[in-house]
C-alpha cells in the first residue's frame, strides 16, 4: 500500500482542542508519516529569546513555559515541560549567539510538539512512533536555510527498516549537516520537510492540513467573497506561493513535482474535507485572458538603477548587486535603466538602511519602500489590453510604477496603503471572468 504523508501546521496545534482534532484524524487515517510545526507562536517566540538580551530571555523562558503548561493541562497527559524547556538555559547568559545557536534554538518549538503529539497519541493506544528528522533530512552546513543532500538522503532511508502498520511522525523544518548539527529549512520548512518525506519513500500523496479548506483566489483575511479553487497545476501554485500566497511554502513544489506526487490543501477543522488538489495539469494555452487567482505581498521595495557606464551592462549590474547580498526579483530593463522589485519581509529598519547604502553605490534613478506587488496568476495574461482593462476598471489615472507581464503572469507594484482596496476591486471585477 502506498505511502502518505500528512503535515500539520502551527495553527492546527494551536491549543489542546486542536491538538486532539489532530490526533482524531491521525487515530482515523493512521497515515504513513505524520510531519508537524511548531505551536502556533512557539517559533517567533523563539526568535525573539534568540534575539534578546539575558533579562527579557528570562522572561520568554516563563512565557513559553506557561504557553505549553497550559495546554498540557487541558490535555490532561503528562509531560515535562520543564524538562524540555531547560533545555534553553545555555544560551541565556550568553552575549553572540551563532547561526547554529540560533538552529538549535529554533528546533526546540519542533521537538516539542512532536514529543507531546505523540503523548496524546499514546494515551489514545495509538500505535505511533518517532522518526528523528536530523536522522532523516540530510543537508549541507548553511544553518539557516539549508539545502536537502537528496543522494545521502535515500541511502540513509534504504538502511531504515520501518513498518508499514505503523505512523511516524516527525519534526518539520529541521535536519542535520553531515556532522550531525541542527539546520533548518527556512520558515514554513515544514511543507518542504513532508514534501521531501514522500519524494524518498514515493508517497501517492501530500497532505497539508492547514486552518482554510484549500488555496483561495485570495487571502479571504483580505478579500472575504474569495473562493476556494478545487485544484490547480503545480506551476500555477508555484507563482502564487512565489509571489505572495502562505498557503504553502515555495520549495516544498520541487520535490513533489520532481516525483509526481499529487498535493492535497485541506482544513484541519472542517470536517468536510474540502480543498484544493495540486498535480500536474496540462492546460490548453487560452487567446483569452483568464484569472485563476490573485496574491499580495506586502513591505516592498522598487529599484530603478541606470547600467548605462558599466562595461558589461546587466549581467556586470547583477553580479555586483549578488556579491552586495541584493537579489533582485522581476527585472525589467528599459533605454539602459534596470528596475526591479527586493522583498522585504521580515527586514528591520537597520537592514533597509544597510540595502541603501548598498545601492547607493550605484546610479540609483529611483528607491521607493512601502511598495505592494499585487500578482495575477491565470492565462493569456500578455495580451496587450490586459492592463488597460484593469486600469480603466480601477480608475487609475496613471500607470503603476513597475509591472512585470507574462502569458502565465502580471505581476505591478503600487504603494502599500492602497494595495489591499485595489487587490479586492481586482478580485471583485475579473476573477473567473474573461477580461
Amino acid at each position: 500500500m502506498p505511502s502518505v504523508v500528512y503535515k500539520f501546521g502551527g495553527t492546527s496545534l494551536g491549543s489542546a482542542e486542536c491538538i486532539q482534532k489532530v490526533c482524531d484524524i491521525i487515530y482515523a487515517d493512521e497515515p504513513s508519516f505524520v510531519v508537524l510545526s511548531a505551536i502556533a507562536g512557539v517559533t517567533d517566540m523563539l526568535e525573539s529569546f534568540y534575539a534578546s538580551s539575558a533579562q527579557e530571555r528570562l522572561s520568554l523562558l516563563r512565557d513559553l513555559q506557561k504557553k505549553h503548561e497550559a495546554i498540557v493541562r487541558d490535555l490532561n497527559v503528562p509531560f515535562p515541560v520543564s524538562s524540555w524547556i531547560s533545555r534553553l538555559f545555555p544560551y541565556v547568559n550568553q552575549q553572540h549567539l551563532s547561526v547554529a545557536d540560533r538552529a538549535n534554538i529554533l528546533a526546540l518549538g519542533e521537538d516539542i510538539a512532536v514529543s507531546l503529539v505523540k503523548a496524546v497519541c499514546r494515551s489514545r493506544s495509538l500505535n505511533i512512533q518517532s522518526l528523528e528528522a536530523r536522522d532523516v533530512i540530510l543537508t549541507d552546513d548553511n544553518y539557516s536555510r539549508a539545502t536537502p543532500d537528496l543522494s545521502l538522503m535515500r541511502r540513509s532511508w534504504k538502511d531504515r527498516q520501518l513498518s508499514a502498520n505503523t505512523s511516524y511522525i516527525i519534526q518539520g523544518f529541521i535536519g542535520a549537516s553531515q556532522a550531525g548539527e541542527t539546520t533548518i529549512l527556512g520558515r514554513g520548512g515544514s511543507d518542504y520537510t513532508a514534501a521531501l518525506i514522500a519524494e524518498i519513500c514515493n508517497a501517492s500523496e501530500v497532505r497539508i492540513y492547514t486552518d482554510v479548506s484549500g488555496v483561495y483566489t485570495m487571502d479571504p483575511k483580505v478579500v472575504e467573497n474569495a473562493q476556494r479553487i478545487p485544484e490547480l497545476s503545480f506551476e500555477e501554485m508555484q507563482n502564487l506561493a512565489r509571489f505572495g500566497a502562505k498557503v504553502l511554502y515555495p520549495p516544498m513544489l520541487s520535490p513533489c513535482m520532481r516525483a509526481g506526487i499529487p498535493i492535497f490543501v485541506t482544513s484541519t477543522f472542517h470536517s468536510t474535507q474540502e480543498g484544493t488538489w495540486i498535480y500536474a495539469i496540462e492546460r490548453e494555452e487560452s487567446l483569452e485572458p483568464k484569472i485563476t487567482a490573485l496574491s499580495l505581498r506586502q513591505n516592498q521595495s522598487l529599484c530603478s538603477i541606470d547600467f548605462s557606464s558599466l562595461d558589461q551592462g546587466m549581467d556586470e549590474l547583477v553580479y555586483k548587486l549578488h556579491s552586495l547580498g541584493i537579489f533582485p526579483e522581476l527585472i525589467t530593463t528599459q533605454n539602459h535603466t534596470c528596475s526591479f522589485i527586493l522583498d522585504n519581509e521580515g527586514s528591520s529598519s537597520e537592514k533597509l538602511q544597510s540595502l541603501q547604502h548598498a545601492l547607493s553605490t550605484f546610479r540609483v534613478v529611483r528607491l521607493h519602500h512601502d511598495m505592494a506587488l499585487i500578482t495575477i496568476v491565470g492565462s493569456g495574461l500578455s495580451c496587450p489590453k490586459v492592463m488597460s482593462t484593469m486600469m480603466e476598471g480601477l480608475h487609475l489615472q496613471v500607470a503603476p510604477l513597475f509591472c512585470s507581464q507574462s502569458s502565465k503572469v502580471l505581476s505591478f507594484a503600487v504603494m502599500s496603503s492602497c494595495a489591499e482596496s485595489i487587490i479586492a476591486q481586482l478580485h471583485n471585477d475579473f476573477v473567473k471572468q474573461d477580461i
